[in-house]
């Protein structure tokens, strides 16, 4: 992590070696003692994720995310039931009080999910530490550890998901990575659409107001023509017919719904509903009119 070589790994000719370089090798040594360890690999995940979640004082504040870095390396290069811990600390943050509760986040929630400013401003929140912890495994990740992401989302979180915040939130967590599954697995990419889609319906029947409905937009908005395009047109648009009338107002493009304003469309209703009453115009009767026709002088 400091850039040094350690004694047990001199500088040699890597060319010729079982390792590419110093990192690589300590990399896999670290990774064979954990294995060796008499313990679940769960519990050994468990812990890694600790090092930064539970031992903050002990971790450099100006040094935390190159540990976070190294943690993502380490637990990546391990089996699954070692790195699948994640999954279930993310749940833990998801049905935490600090996203299913009602009550309004002080200042602007975007800010509390930037972990940079956070921790530079001491205001971190345990959530924030476990969005950028997930940020690093992920990102060392293969597109096989990846590809368990869509499932994820649908079977575990999509249930768990009633309030605006914990929307936010998963936007956050996913959002980074959909160019990289626009390159390496359309067919996840497609599926964490629809996804998004799910979760913003139920949000949206189990909220009596939503205070950030421009910023979810603008971020569908985004997926669509970055990334999904029509790809997710028939499911989405079924999801979007079902959301309350603002909502609906803003989402029209991606689907292209003919939805009117509420104001106008209150006065077409009105209008409508109105009895049109076509009169002709009375024949009027002079009195030096009659029925014999006029003759055209020649």
């Amino acid at each position: 992590m400091a850039g040094k070589s350690p004694g047990p790994f001199p500088n040699c000719d890597w060319r010729f070696n079982e390792f590419p370089n110093p990192a690589a090798h300590a990399l896999h040594v670290t990774c064979v003692e954990l294995m060796a360890l008499a313990v679940p690999g769960k519990d050994v995940g468990n812990a890694l994720l600790n090092v930064v979640l539970k031992s903050q004082p002990l971790v450099p504040r100006e040094n935390v995310t190159a540990w976070m870095n190294a943690i993502g390396l380490v637990i990546t290069a391990l089996p699954e039931p070692y790195w699948i811990v994640l999954h279930d600390r993310i749940v833990s943050v998801i049905s935490s009080p600090a996203l299913t509760s009602e009550m309004e986040w002080v200042g602007y929630p975007f800010q509390l999910l930037d972990f940079t400013a956070c921790h530079q401003s001491y205001s971190e929140m345990y959530c924030s530490y476990v969005l950028a912890l997930s940020h690093a495994v992920w990102h060392h990740s293969s597109i096989g550890q990846l590809s368990l992401i869509p499932k994820f989302l649908s079977e575990v979180l999509k249930p768990l998901v009633k309030t605006e915040f914990q929307l936010l939130y998963i936007y956050h967590l996913v959002g980074p990575f959909l160019q990289r599954f626009q390159q390496e697995r359309t067919r996840c990419m497609l599926e964490i659409g629809v996804a998004f889609y799910e979760m913003l319906q139920a949000v949206d029947h189990h909220s009596k107001h939503l205070a950030y409905m421009d910023p979810i937009c603008d971020f569908l908005y985004h997926m669509k023509y970055m990334f999904t395009g029509d790809s997710v047109k028939d499911q989405v648009e079924k999801i979007i017919c079902t959301l309350r009338p603002a909502m609906k107002l803003r989402l029209r493009f991606i689907t292209h719904i003919s939805v009117m304003e509420p104001g106008a469309a209150t006065a077409t209703a009105t209008s409508a509903s109105q009895p049109t009453t076509v009169s002709s115009p009375a024949p009027q009767s002079g009195p030096g009119s009659s029925n014999i026709p006029l003759s055209v002088a020649q």
